[in-house]
């Protein structure tokens, strides 16, 4: 085999490999609350069970082992916050801990504080101290009344409604790093630019940035980011685009027209808002629904909204 043709091969496997550890990675998040096997795993992904803990680890940087058991860590430190009518072995076997034991040592080891030492804490997310509002509105349920008076002084023309949002078919590149810099879904945005450009996408797609992981206990480089552009039913796709569907249903809408560097702001006008209006987040990701180019905007804005799922 010709060299060049070789090194297309490898790199068409290295693409084909990412997108179906994404898959992997997508049905272990949708099922944390049950024991889950390699076995269903690789086969949720269409791996077989040979090498794929090893694949796994290398697009990931963990085992399966201990990106589920991260996971189930992030979404009980969440409970803890959101629900503290809950005790402790509830949300404990509600995350897939088989006691609340075994929840507690895991949790002790992972955030360097006990459960009921963590419920208590004021603190945002331990792994940063730096806030960010693309987390569950949990957060600001404990910072409800400082996060109002900031709201007031420094908040962003915005405008919010609540309403029903339709499902969205898309295609999806998937990065793995911070939320705080935008430059993680500007890499992942050019890459799926790149794919959908040929096939005249842009026009009649939807550009959208999805939020997988909650930054105030997810660590910021292995938070989740897929950019998303929707495409028709049965479009085909190829190396490290994949094709995934967002759920439609009850969302807080909220409009703005940023700055490159207002994101992180927004984010916090709108979850205070959600604060605001009375609604509760559901565990749901969020996403920015985009609706301009803004080298095509007189002040280089973007033209976005972010859309918050709800509980009916």
């Amino acid at each position: 085999m010709p060299k060049a043709r070789k090194d297309n091969v490898t790199h068409s496997t290295a693409m084909d490999y990412r997108k179906r550890v994404s898959q992997a990675m997508n049905y272990i998040s949708e099922n944390l609350d049950r024991q889950l096997s390699l076995k269903e795993i690789a086969q949720a992904a269409s791996f077989s069970m040979f090498h794929f803990h090893r694949i796994f680890k290398a697009v990931v940087g963990e085992t399966v082992a201990e990106f589920t058991r991260r996971l189930r860590l992030e979404l009980a430190a969440t409970h803890l916050r959101s629900n503290r009518h809950a005790t402790i072995t509830i949300i404990a076997m509600d995350c897939g801990f088989s006691s609340s034991q075994n929840f507690a040592k895991a949790f002790h080891q992972h955030f360097g504080m006990s459960p009921t030492e963590y419920r208590k804490s004021k603190g945002g997310n331990i792994h940063s101290k730096n806030q960010n509002a693309l987390s569950l509105v949990t957060s600001y349920h404990s910072e409800h009344t400082l996060m109002k008076s900031m709201y007031a002084e420094r908040k962003i023309l915005m405008n919010a409604e609540v309403r029903e949002m339709a499902e969205h078919h898309v295609a999806y590149v998937r990065k793995i790093g911070s939320y705080y810099s935008r430059e993680t879904y500007e890499q992942a945005c050019n890459e799926l630019m790149r794919w959908a450009r040929p096939k005249d996408l842009l026009n009649s797609g939807k550009l959208m940035g999805v939020y997988l992981d909650n930054p105030h206990v997810t660590p910021e480089e292995k938070c989740r980011l897929d950019a998303c552009i929707s495409v028709p039913p049965g479009t085909l796709t190829e190396r490290q685009i994949a094709i995934q569907v967002i759920n439609g249903g009850l969302h807080g809408v909220c409009h703005f027209e940023l700055q490159d560097n207002s994101f992180q702001q927004a984010w916090g006008d709108a979850f205070t808002w959600l604060v605001d209006s009375g609604y509760e987040c559901d565990q749901k990701p969020c996403y920015e629904l985009y609706h301009n180019n803004p080298s095509n905007h007189p002040e280089n804005k973007w033209v976005v909204d972010i859309c918050i799922p709800l509980k009916n």
